[in-house]
């Protein structure tokens, strides 16, 4: 029998009508982005009422996740233009109860099955590739505010990268893109940033997204967000609700999925090894390689702040091909989600995010598997939940304390008398939860990833020479796949602890 699953776009198609309508929300004379997104921060009572940058020397920010936004201390003029650069050095030690061979990012979807040989080999590393430097750059013409954000970190890794002896680690993009805002109460934003389906903490501006404060940059399970091209368009509607849409660059995941025989369209498909051009396909060892799509996934959002704090509506609609036996196929999936960064005190906040749909693993932070291929070649999504929640609690100007949870769902699509699918009971596990497992394939399928993480930060300086914090952050992620056959259902476990000391130039 097969799963099958479908979405349709209707709330994407709402909220693009909507945006056809003419409203007026800005006051012509409020032409500074400064002064937007200062009354954007009222909207949110614990949102500290900072300026977005140019601070005055020795003053601290409200919490640790502005300073990772990349806001500067303090700005110079060039040609008219404001500049703020910034970022931080970090140095973070990892020890895990599992190897993972990773960095500071953790892979929480593939972490060892109980039984392995890294499932019993611990993990240390440290780094100081999550540093981080970007440049803000703003500017008015007319009533008009334009602003250009680019941002780096050293998680970029050549076939040649390794811990021998110069660590020579490559720069990576996080994000590059240009943010026009109109007196009319429009804003456009274009190039790679944060996903629109990423939860924002207050308004819908850049740079204001909910980043979780831990020191993991694959964030937390359940947690859902991406980093890629997009064109997005916002418009307030009212003193207190906001929407946005966008376009935004699609990618398929097959994360565990058994495929048929010579399928073609999907990252590890014959057809997405060759040609190739400024892309490392998944010949190369450890390269994901890319998915051949067709169109655009389409993303909505509504956000309402009505004065005690900020609540989100969001929906995403995908669209997915592949290619069997001389014929195309193609299929949409899609989700729906709801979001809320709510103040419960001064100094404590909850958070809370959760998706639910079709063909939105990727969109999650273990990655998860988007669809699969039938026997027959047609594609069906696979149906899946994600949730995250949490506390951060700031006690004083120097002390980020936080909390969070999250899980991770996927269903089983399977197939009769065919291994062929998602987590099918014909699965072959043998090779799964063995020390040696030779020519034993481990064919597993996530089912339920779950996750808590709690840590902090402690700001030890704050001057006009830059900021200096400690952190440590703590999390336990458990990790069950789909049963296979004769009932064998591996699980793994894993223990992370980084501590890290962080610069944040002025």
């Amino acid at each position: 029998m097969t799963t099958r699953h479908r979405w349709g776009g209707g709330l994407f198609a709402c909220l693009a009508l909507l945006l056809m309508q003419e409203y007026s929300w800005a006051d012509p004379s409020v032409d500074s982005t400064r002064a937007n997104q200062q009354a954007e921060r009222t909207a949110v009572p614990n949102v500290p009422a900072t300026t977005e940058a140019g601070l005055s020397a020795g003053e601290p920010r409200g919490a640790t996740e502005e300073l990772i936004a990349g806001r500067g201390f303090q700005t110079f003029q060039y040609k008219g233009i404001s500049f703020a650069p910034g970022g931080f050095l970090d140095g973070t030690a990892i020890v895990r109860s599992a190897n993972e061979n990773a960095d500071i990012q953790s892979t929480f979807g593939n972490i060892p099955l109980h039984g392995s040989a890294n499932s019993h080999l611990r993990e240390f590393r440290g780094t100081a590739r999550g540093s981080r430097l970007n440049l803000l750059s703003e500017g008015h013409y007319r009533s008009t505010a334009i602003a250009g954000y680019v941002e780096l970190d050293f998680l970029g890794s050549s076939t040649s990268g390794n811990e021998l002896e110069t660590n020579s680690w490559n720069p990576r993009l996080r994000q590059l893109w240009g943010h026009v805002d109109l007196p009319t109460g429009i804003s456009l934003l274009f190039g790679q940033s944060w996903s629109l389906l990423t939860t924002h903490r207050i308004g819908l501006k850049p740079r204001q997204e909910f980043i979780p404060l831990n020191t993991d940059l694959q964030t937390v399970v359940g947690n859902n967000w991406a980093r890629q091209w997009g064109v997005r368009v916002t418009k307030n509607l009212g003193p207190n609700l906001l929407m946005g849409v966008a376009i935004e660059n699609p990618e398929a995941s097959v994360n565990g999925v058994v495929q048929p025989t010579g399928v073609q369209g999907f990252n590890t498909s014959p057809n997405a090894k060759t040609p190739s051009n400024f892309f490392t396909t998944s010949t190369t060892p450890g390269a994901n390689g890319i998915s051949t799509d067709f169109a655009p996934d389409l993303i909505g959002k509504l956000v309402w702040e009505p004065g005690y704090g900020h609540w989100e509506l969001k929906g995403i609609v995908r669209f997915f091909q592949d290619r069997l036996n001389a014929h195309n196929h193609v299929a949409i999936g899609g989700g729906a989600g709801l979001a809320a960064v709510l103040p419960l005190t001064p100094t404590l906040n909850l958070i809370a995010e959760g998706l639910v749909g079709q063909g939105i693993g990727r969109y999650a932070s273990t990655i998860g598997a988007d669809v699969v291929a039938s026997p027959s070649g047609k594609i069906v999504p696979i149906a899946a939940f994600h949730f995250m929640g949490g506390l951060e609690w700031h006690p004083t100007k120097e002390w980020d304390i936080y909390a969070y949870y999250g899980i991770e769902h996927y269903a089983r699509t399977s197939y009769a008398t065919t291994p062929i699918g998602y987590g099918s009971p014909l699965a072959d596990l043998s090779g799964c939860a063995v020390e040696d497992p030779g020519i034993q394939p481990c064919q597993a399928a996530n089912a339920t990833i779950s996750q808590a993480q709690p840590g902090f930060w402690y700001r030890v300086i704050t001057s006009d020479v830059g900021s200096v914090a400690l952190g440590l952050s703590y999390s336990y992620t458990r990790r069950t796949v789909w049963s296979g056959a004769n009932g064998v259902r591996p699980w793994g476990e894993e223990h992370t602890i980084m501590t890290t000391v962080r610069y944040y130039l002025p």
